[in-house]
């Protein structure tokens, strides 16, 4: 990971003209990306088991309370992504 060198923050990967540069969030210095800064700035997500479950199918025609329970979790799962994605960031 790397620094800006003129005010300390962390620097984001992002892509500009078919290359990607490192970027200063705050003042917006640049600098190529080099090999070393692409291992640095890998990503990697783990999802759990309890987040991976919870995925509901239907086959029959659902009841005003099981469609509210459906509704639920459909929520929850979005939630659950959302929360996936900003992690990602």
């Amino acid at each position: 990971m790397r620094f800006c060198p003129k005010d300390g923050t962390l620097m984001v990967p992002v892509k500009k003209d078919g290359h990607t540069v490192l970027r200063c969030p705050k003042c917006g210095y640049e600098v190529r990306l080099t090999e070393r800064d692409k291992r640095a700035y890998s990503v990697k997500t783990e999802v759990s088991e309890e987040k991976k479950r919870g995925v509901m199918t239907a086959e029959e025609r659902v009841s005003e309370i099981d469609q509210e329970e459906l509704e639920e979790l459909r929520k929850q799962l979005l939630e659950n992504l959302q929360e996936g994605e900003e992690a990602e960031d």
